[in-house]
């Protein structure tokens, strides 16, 4: 079951706007959480938040000359880890105009093996003819999307034949008690996004994609949750402005919440079109 929500792409692209600094900040140079391998794992953010980025790519399992889509592709840094490593190229999308300047603004040496370029564009509605794309990824963008089947959707139409689809993405994994739907309305209306019961299985189904594998990795990522907060709460002291400040403060109130729910789940979850 999906929640409903009233939030516009642009309200999620101003969202980003204000807050993606803060997000690089509390992880490592990445706007996505990390992953850790077990409790003993001392690895810093940057390097936690890189392996989720590594994680991702390994699914995608991108070959040489390839066309990939980065939905949701904040400022870059997903995008740039790859084309190291990989002679792909990559077409970046966000809603937020600020994140689609960071991201151009990225060096890209000549000998890099992969090249990498971004647009603002909306995933709901992609502007790329059919079968444009030899895969895509979605790092925890999709939550932010008020018409999901709409997104996945279009992913499907880009992809071509044989094409993947993989997604990193927090979902509900049971019901919240009704106290707790109220509040986690109050986070959903707040950071601006909403989440699924089934992490997409049916609406991938819906979509024309085969899902191929869905892996639980939230005991591996919980670690970020408190840098987040840490942030939040730093820039609640920090910012000289009073009303940006009450923004943090009730950033840090709401996430260390909803960070906290039992229910909330985070998974990797990898589709083929046929």
């Amino acid at each position: 079951m999906l929640t409903q929500h009233p939030h516009t792409s642009g309200d999620v692209g101003t969202f980003y706007n204000r807050h993606t600094d803060v997000y690089d900040s509390a992880l490592g140079g990445n706007i996505h959480v990390g992953y850790w391998d077990d409790e003993a794992d001392d690895s810093p953010m940057r390097e936690a938040t890189d392996r989720l980025t590594d994680l991702v790519t390994e699914r995608l399992a991108p070959a040489e000359g390839q066309h990939l889509i980065d939905v949701g592709c904040g400022h870059g840094s997903t995008a740039a880890r790859i084309i190291a490593h990989h002679a792909v190229e990559i077409t970046g999308v966000s809603v937020s105009d600020y994140q689609v300047d960071l991201a151009n603004s990225r060096p890209q040496p000549l000998d890099l093996p992969g090249r990498a370029s971004f647009r603002l564009a909306d995933a709901m509605d992609l502007p790329f003819p059919d079968e444009t794309f030899d895969g895509a990824y979605a790092i925890e963008s999709l939550m932010h999307m008020k018409d999901k089947a709409a997104a996945l959707g279009h992913l499907a139409r880009v992809l071509r034949p044989g094409g993947r689809l993989v997604i990193a993405e927090h979902h509900l994994d049971g019901e919240l008690d009704l106290p707790d739907v109220a509040r986690m309305a109050d986070a959903q209306a707040f950071f601006k996004f909403a989440l699924t019961g089934d992490l997409y299985r049916r609406l991938l189904r819906e979509a024309g994609l085969k899902v191929v594998d869905h892996t639980d990795i939230t005991e591996n990522v919980r670690r970020s949750y408190d840098s987040m907060t840490d942030a939040w709460r730093e820039a609640a002291r920090t910012d000289p402005d009073r009303r940006a400040a009450g923004e943090w403060q009730t950033a840090a109130d709401l996430g260390a919440w909803c960070f906290a729910v039992p229910q909330l789940r985070y998974g990797l979850l990898t589709a083929v079109r046929p």
